[in-house]
């Protein structure tokens, strides 16, 4: 089991989007995602190109720049993680916010898709962050 948002996760993510063989894009692009979180904001950015997707993590407190920067806060993260929250009905409730070129994501919305199986797996392996469980 990994921790959401952990190193361990991001190294994860990255392990199936490499592995995946349909994550091609040409031109590259990256949708990064910050996750506002205390005591420091997590990032992490998915990018796509010729060879592939892989993912990169900036560790606690830094930000990550991409073609587009989905923000948001860890509850949200969370939701739209473990698919029980959509990104569109995120954004409409004024819950994700996106910076950039978000016509990227329309362009590439089966790209997107494949990315969405191809990580899914990794929900069952993945626990919440630490802010949001109920044991605390």
């Amino acid at each position: 089991m990994v921790e959401f948002l952990s190193d361990a996760w991001i190294a994860r993510l990255d392990a199936a989007a490499r592995a995946a063989d349909d994550l091609v894009a040409d031109p590259p692009f990256t949708v990064a995602t910050l996750v506002h979180a205390s005591p420091a904001d997590r990032a992490y950015a998915v990018h796509f190109g010729a060879d592939g997707a892989t993912v990169t993590g900036s560790g606690r407190g830094a930000r990550t720049d991409g073609d587009v920067v989905l923000v948001t806060d860890p509850a949200t993260a969370w939701a739209l993680h473990q698919g029980e929250l959509r990104a569109q009905d995120a954004f409409a409730r004024g819950l994700l916010k996106m910076r950039g070129r978000p016509e990227l994501l329309a362009a590439h919305g089966e790209l997107l898709a494949a990315l969405e199986r191809a990580l899914a797996p990794l929900r069952v392996e993945t626990t919440p962050p630490e802010s949001l469980r109920a044991d605390r």
